[in-house]
């Protein structure tokens, strides 16, 4: 089930997910002790991580991961940690525990093994994601055409995380196998040309070409309530 929640500004936008978001976060805590969320990098969740960052909840009984992470040391102006750690653990947020996908191997084949040993061991449970989208259709670091596709994708695999190199610089990603558990997703996204992606990826007929545009296989699921949040 799909749910479009469109705004007519990023503002308003981050302010109802950093909300939505915070509600389901608190709910978890107050069903099971504690709660885990997923979230993307990039510049279009900054003001999102800014208002979540501010929401009242027991950020001490929160484990907040990466759905994706470029392999670059964690000070590295391309590392989606420096943006979550600059943005999002923050104020009350910084009682989060953050498990951070880079490891510090020399690469994400070389530093699989640790990175789904650890996500096995310290997030028994990912509750929500929240993914974003690029203008050719990737989502986490799902990208058309990838050879790691099929294993990224793979339901059935039960690998959590996949190195992604054929990328610059490299990637480490969660894959469906993971996601598919949680409670609940979202997927944001801001501007024109990401609407115009957006209903590229649901043109009738172009559903089964996930190849073409793999955020079609969060569009086209039915195992996770998915919430779309997009903005003008």
């Amino acid at each position: 089930m799909i749910t479009d929640n469109r705004f007519d500004n990023p503002e308003d936008l981050a302010r109802q997910l950093a909300r939505g978001v915070a509600r389901r976060l608190q709910q978890c805590i107050d069903e099971r002790g504690h709660a885990s969320l997923a979230v993307s990098g990039g510049q279009t969740p900054v003001l999102f991580f800014q208002q979540l960052a501010q929401q009242s909840l027991a950020w001490n009984k929160v484990t907040l991961t990466q759905v994706d992470e470029r392999w670059v040391d964690a000070q590295h102006s391309d590392s989606n940690a420096r943006l979550i750690q600059q943005h999002l653990l923050q104020g009350p947020a910084s009682d989060a525990f953050f498990l951070p996908l880079y490891n510090g191997a020399n690469d994400p084949e070389d530093g699989f093994m640790a990175c789904e040993n650890r996500l096995h061991e310290l997030v028994d449970q990912l509750d929500l994601a929240v993914l974003g989208m690029g203008a050719d259709g990737h989502t986490a670091s799902w990208f058309p055409g990838s050879p790691a596709l099929p294993s990224l994708l793979d339901e059935q695999g039960g690998a959590w995380c996949c190195p992604v190199m054929d990328q610059k610089p490299a990637r480490m990603s969660l894959t469906w196998s993971l996601l598919a558990r949680c409670q609940h997703l979202y997927l944001h996204f801001e501007g024109d040309d990401k609407n115009h992606t957006f209903e590229q990826a649901c043109e009738p007929g172009q559903q089964q070409d996930i190849e073409a545009m793999p955020v079609r296989a969060l569009l086209y699921q039915s195992q996770v309530p998915l919430s779309l949040y997009r903005s003008s």
